[in-house]
């Protein structure tokens, strides 16, 4: 699994509103094979992809690269590096490697930390793309605040502002202390990919499709708040319930081990 995706997908749950609901998409079926185009024939469908272009498409283990076999408008029948053979839909399930260009951010394609503008009540106010999941974003509100919205409520504003990596050892916010010594041991949600958080000397091991991740890990005010050093993607926060266990964008995690 992508690991920049498999952070993303922990964090798409967290806190914030929702515009629209979110998933990850599921592989389609595979379906048989079509006529092989004519020699020589390339022709390009949305996006402007054409047959033997590699490109990456969405799965529920993250984006993966496939190799485009066949062109029907918006649907691309694509080879995916796992073996299958599939048809994926531009601009939702299918986009260009090396990030976005005009067209795609036209078809409501964007990349994390890109300035958008949301529109949220009716207005259309400043943002920036925080978190993807499949075809959609967690965007900024004034307030400190974060909401999903899907492709039809962004309008693409300018290029991603640059995240500065976070300093190792700093909390993500001020009255936070390590959880070392605090919270430690093997937490386990027995659902959703296996998805288990090992709690150790200050840090947090995530694990989600047997692929494990670390992050910086800090307490306080009855939450936990783990830091991933990608500067790219934010924070997941963590509520401490009186029973020991623990509230996570995965469901309820419970202790299972030292």
């Amino acid at each position: 699994m992508n690991r920049k995706f498999g952070f993303s997908l922990l964090l798409a749950i967290a806190s914030g509103g929702v515009l629209t609901a979110q998933s990850a998409a599921a592989p389609k079926a595979s379906a048989p094979a079509p006529a092989a185009p004519k020699q020589g024939a390339q022709q390009a469908g949305a996006g402007g992809f054409k047959v033997g272009d590699t490109v990456q498409i969405n799965t529920l283990f993250g984006w993966a690269n496939g190799t485009i076999l066949a062109v029907r408008g918006n649907s691309y029948y694509v080879h995916a590096q796992t073996g299958a053979d599939v048809w994926k839909d531009y601009p939702t399930e299918v986009r260009r490697i090396g990030g976005p260009n005009a067209e795609d951010h036209a078809n409501g394609v964007y990349e994390l930390h890109d300035r958008v503008q949301v529109n949220f009540e009716g207005k259309w106010v400043d943002s920036e793309v925080m978190t993807i999941l499949g075809s959609d974003y967690q965007v900024t509100l004034p307030g400190n605040r974060l909401v999903w919205a899907n492709r039809q409520q962004l309008r693409y504003v300018g290029p991603q502002v640059k995240a500065a990596a976070p300093k190792p050892g700093t909390p993500p916010k001020p009255g936070l202390t390590s959880c070392a010594g605090k919270v430690e041991g093997r937490y386990s949600a027995g659902s959703f990919g296996n998805f288990s958080v090992v709690f150790k000397g200050g840090k947090a091991t995530l694990s989600m499709y047997g692929e494990g991740q670390e992050a910086e890990c800090w307490t306080g005010g009855g939450k936990i708040y783990l830091r991933s050093p990608d500067p790219n993607l934010g924070d997941m926060v963590f509520e401490i319930n009186n029973d020991g266990t623990l509230d996570s964008p995965m469901g309820e995690l419970k202790k299972k081990g030292n």
